[in-house]
């Protein structure tokens, strides 16, 4: 014996408007992608190097940390902890960023590596 039950007019109602929340959702976060990028490495907090993302260009920064060398490595519109001297190697295992508002972060060495739109020092929101 199976149970079934019928779907009424309020359930399609509310399904269209899931659906429809969703798409909203999806086109907000569409409109969000900038069209330049910019990589940022902060250590305790402070700006180190901002990097501007795109194109075909590869680099290597090393420099020193809390608890020995971290290597950073940026390949055009992407960016990644290579090696750090931290205990767990969190950091390297996040992989790579690439989007709008992610970031990485070595907390024993205190470096975060972000990525930020197009206007990096802009404000992103007023509360009142």
């Amino acid at each position: 014996m199976k149970n079934k039950i019928p779907l009424k007019a309020g359930d399609f109602v509310i399904f269209a408007a899931i659906i429809a929340l969703a798409c909203g959702i999806w086109i907000r976060l569409a409109l969000m992608q900038t069209d330049q990028t910019y990589g940022e490495i902060l250590v305790d907090g402070e700006l180190y190097r901002q990097i501007k993302l795109g194109g075909t260009e590869q680099e290597t920064i090393a420099f020193e940390g809390r608890t020995g060398e971290v290597t950073i490595e940026i390949d055009g519109d992407r960016m990644r902890f290579v090696s750090s001297q931290c205990p767990d190697h969190t950091c390297e295992r996040t992989g790579w960023i690439s989007r709008v508002g992610q970031s990485a972060v070595c907390l024993p060495n205190r470096v975060m590596i972000k990525i930020t739109g197009s206007n990096p020092d802009g404000v992103d929101a007023v509360a009142q």
